[in-house]
């Protein structure tokens, strides 16, 4: 029974060991892109993660996911859940709200499935918290900095560090998407980002061919972004 998928993915999510989670004041998170594996462990192509961006605009960023299950011939939805990010909160908002937001609602809806390895909130949002904590306290003195718990993507990538990427393990694979999404936020219209598709197909056709899952949720979200540039191109169009 395709229940039975779940309830295994769930129980290998809370069996998961605290060394593969981050470790976030105490407390341990599974990130996204373990959750995404986990589903599609369980499922493969029986599953969808598909999400819908309801406001993307100078203020805020709203989107939902819905976690999809093809059962007795048709899809039937069994979790869904929501995010939200303000584009003037936090240094990663003001230039990838949408990516965040997106990554977060995923992390929730995997969560309501029971995929989160033991805490409902997704990595990125604690992580979005404590960096928007410290950006809104002014700081009576200069502080050393932290060292982070799990290191992450660099703020500083560029387009060239993408071009020179390699994957050569799932790891990096995920580095790879966490980039690409970082940097696609600079293609403001959807012929900028059918290029910045096309400048990175080697290292995405290496994507498919080594994981085809992690392949199949980028082309959902560039799906979504080119979406919502073609709807604000005719927003401005209609508006002269």
């Amino acid at each position: 029974m395709k229940e039975d998928r779940l309830f295994g993915a769930v129980k290998k999510m809370s069996e998961m060991s605290d060394e593969n989670k981050v470790n976030i004041k105490g407390k341990f998170y599974a990130e996204v892109h373990t959750r995404i594996q986990a589903f599609r462990e369980a499922y493969g192509a029986d599953g969808k993660i598909v999400t819908k961006v309801h406001q993307a605009d100078e203020e805020k960023v709203l989107t939902e996911t819905s976690i999809q299950v093809f059962e007795e011939g048709s899809w039937r939805t069994i979790a869904n859940d929501f995010a939200e990010e303000y584009r003037g909160v936090g240094m990663v908002n003001k230039t990838s709200a949408v990516e965040n937001c997106i990554t977060s609602s995923i992390g929730r809806a995997l969560s309501a499935c029971g995929l989160s390895g033991g805490n409902y909130a997704s990595f990125e949002e604690v992580d979005h918290a404590i960096k928007d904590k410290a950006e809104s306290t002014p700081p009576k003195k200069k502080a050393k900095p932290k060292p982070k718990a799990k290191a992450k993507v660099k703020e500083e990538s560029t387009t060239d560090d993408l071009l020179n990427y390699q994957i050569k393990n799932l790891k990096s694979a995920n580095e790879f998407v966490e980039i690409f999404l970082r940097l696609m936020v600079m293609s403001d219209t959807t012929e900028a980002l059918r290029n910045y598709y096309k400048a990175n197909i080697k290292t995405i056709t290496v994507l498919k061919e080594e994981y085809p899952d992690l392949k199949q949720d980028l082309d959902e979200i560039i799906t979504n972004r080119s979406k919502e540039l073609s709807a604000s191109a005719k927003e401005k169009t209609n508006g002269r």
